[in-house]
């Protein structure tokens, strides 16, 4: 039968104490801090039938001896208050509280109110052993936590620091130590932390293992290169143009009269569908290209089979470009080759643009840019810069340290180069997309699945002159994409149109290839819905890698800056809202929000000097300053 409750029993109510007020069809009790609730009686529990004074009774515990009632009990079944007696001494309301903690406390006993039980020796001594373990780790967890706020981390904490390594890298999305420091759990803020502590100094770049970018070069066998037919075309003045500094060089021109020969490494003849290196490529998506290094797509080995210019002779797939009477590039004939290509700088050709080749090259070339700016392609050239770095010492700003631990920052060097506007570079742009462009119409004509880049145009199209008209216009340019229907690339200014000149540092150019080769040879094509996926997969790739450079470039940039703190830049105004604006620095090719530009005009010279610098969030501030006189002094001419 149910309890009949009285005023002033002792109860339980949602594991906490209450004492009985009035009874009825529901009972008043009081809680601890006086509060009143009305319950029903299957809500609580008689723990006492009292009476209780008040609550206040139960604030201190009596003298007792636990240990020595669990001997004592062992074997045995008392009630609560018989607990409470073997315990204190007493049954009184207080005892049996304290007893009732003791048997929710399940270290010594198990049971109910109205059944209590000693646990047996072994269950208590694990019991024990796992609580003081649990509070050692506590207090392990407390004394760390002081470590980093304090900022003096000792070895034995590179273990949960290497939790917050893993945030940092993107390898995770929470992180505790950053919770109970009550710090936002976000990438950049693990970063700053670890920088903080000396556990990472600031050249490390984590913006490519976060972006989940491979971090090594592929190391996969790379097959012989086949015993097959190739056209010789090794009589052509064949011209590899490239930077200084390229280490794979893919493409190559030749002039045949009015002709123009485009050579590309025969990438597909090493690489087959579905091979380990093909789908090594395809996760990877594109070369990665940082100021501090490049990983490639593809194995050493393949540039060294097919790099144009690299031996005597390179095998090639060469297209003949020709255009007809309305400036329509198209390809004239398509032919596995041999080629034999001269390398040479963009400073080297732009010298010798007067000689044959180039000139007759050039006037080609120009002839299709007008061509493509006549049908609205977009002509914006904000200034570039090519960025490289060292890092003294062992290289591990990509990885991460091999074992986490405290070290001196290395030394760390910074170039930045302005990317000049040559004609040099023009040119092979141009022949570029013409072999592009050529390839596009042939595979549609030939009904070839593959991957054609297209953009839509911008809402409103114009022609911007000004450097601040450039950078709005940038804007509003909407992204490029790969799809298996040709369509206008407005940017470009070009229709169809098909990447396919660098088949050894993108995979979408790769694919391109393999379709070509299979019709060449007369296999078997890979299908619609097979090349939307292996596009899809290296697009995903390919924008992973397109961001990791985009932020790499911008921390490199930002510790460059930090080195010369006092230098002035010269910055040009390209945007303005009401007072606060956006100043170009174009020695960086990197922009700076600004205020107080009210009175400012767009394209308007503003000098400006950093003032802060937040590498880990890549972020930065600068004022307004002076223009730096021995600058200018030496931009006067004599």
């Amino acid at each position: 039968m149910p309890h009949a409750f009285r005023s002033k029993n002792l109860v339980l109510f949602k594991n906490g104490p209450a004492m009985v007020e009035e009874t009825g069809d529901k009972i008043l009790i009081q809680r601890a801090g006086g509060k009143q609730v009305k319950v029903r009686p299957k809500d609580i529990e008689l723990l006492h039938e009292g009476p209780v004074k008040g609550l206040h009774e139960l604030d201190t515990e009596p003298d007792g001896q636990i240990e020595e009632a669990w001997e004592l009990l062992q074997g045995e079944t008392v009630s609560l208050a018989e607990l409470a007696e073997f315990i204190y001494g007493e049954a009184t309301p207080a005892a049996v509280w304290f007893a009732w903690q003791a048997l929710q406390d399940n270290l010594y006993f198990t049971g109910t109110a109205e059944a209590v039980t000693a646990l047996p020796e072994d269950e208590v001594t694990e019991t024990l052993q796992k609580r003081r373990a649990k509070e050692e780790e506590a207090a392990s967890w407390q004394a760390y936590l002081e470590r980093v706020k304090s900022g003096a981390v000792e070895p034995e904490d590179f273990e949960h620091l290497s939790e917050v390594e893993r945030l940092a890298y993107g390898q995770a999305v929470t992180n505790r130590t950053l919770k109970e420091l009550g710090i936002e759990v976000r990438p950049e803020k693990a970063h700053q932390l670890l920088v903080r502590l000396g556990v990472w100094d600031e050249t490390v770049n984590p913006y490519p293992a976060r972006e989940g970018c491979a971090l090594v070069e592929p190391e996969l066998d790379v097959p012989a290169l086949a015993d097959e037919e190739r056209e010789n075309l090794t009589a052509l003045a064949s011209y590899a143009i490239d930077d200084d500094n390229c280490s794979d060089p893919d493409d190559a021109i030749s002039l045949d009269g009015d002709s123009i020969w485009v050579h590309v490494a025969d990438a597909a003849a090493l690489i087959a569908p579905d091979s380990d290196l093909d789908v090594e490529a395809r996760a990877r998506g594109a070369n990665l290209y940082l100021p501090e290094t490049v990983i490639h797509m593809l194995p050493e080995a393949v540039t060294e089979a097919l790099g144009l210019g690299l031996a005597e002779r390179s095998p090639a797939l060469s297209f003949k470009i020709t255009c007809d009477d309305a400036g329509t590039p198209q390809c004239e004939k398509m032919v596995p080759s041999w080629v034999a290509v001269q390398r040479l700088s963009y400073a080297e050709v732009d010298g010798r643009l007067d000689e044959p080749p180039f000139a007759e090259l050039l006037t080609l070339t120009e002839k299709y840019r007008a061509r493509r700016v006549a049908n609205g392609a977009s002509v914006i050239d904000l200034p570039e810069v090519k960025l490289s770095a060292e890092v003294d010492g062992e290289l591990y700003n990509l990885m991460g340290v091999q074992e986490l631990g405290l070290r001196d920052a290395p030394g760390y060097s910074v170039s930045v180069k302005d990317l000049p506007r040559l004609k040099s570079r023009d040119l092979v742009t141009d022949a570029m997309l013409m072999a592009g462009e050529a390839v596009a119409r042939f595979l549609v004509e030939h009904e070839i699945p593959a991957p054609f880049a297209s953009q839509p145009p911008p809402d409103e199209p114009s022609t911007p002159e000004t450097l601040a008209e450039k950078f709005a216009y940038r804007k509003k340019f909407k992204r490029s994409g790969l799809f298996l229907e040709p369509g206008l690339h407005a940017g470009l200014g070009i229709e169809p149109y098909a990447r396919v000149t660098s088949p050894l540092r993108r995979y979408s150019d790769l694919l391109v290839h393999q379709q070509l080769r299979a019709w060449l040879r007369g296999g078997e094509l890979i299908s619609e819905s097979d090349m939307l996926l292996r596009a899809g997969q290296a697009d995903v790739g390919g924008g992973s890698t397109a961001r990791a450079e985009r932020s790499s470039n911008r921390h490199w940039t930002l510790l460059h800056m930090k080195q010369h703190p006092d230098k002035v830049y010269r910055g040009v105004l390209v945007d303005k809202r009401d007072d606060r604006g956006t100043v170009l620095i174009p020695e960086l090719a990197i922009d700076v929000k600004l205020r107080r530009v009210e009175h400012d005009a767009l394209d308007q010279e503003i000098s400006v000097q950093l003032t802060r610098v937040d590498v880990p969030d890549l972020s930065f501030s600068c004022r307004r300053a002076e223009p730096d006189p021995d600058e200018h002094a030496a931009a006067e001419p004599e």
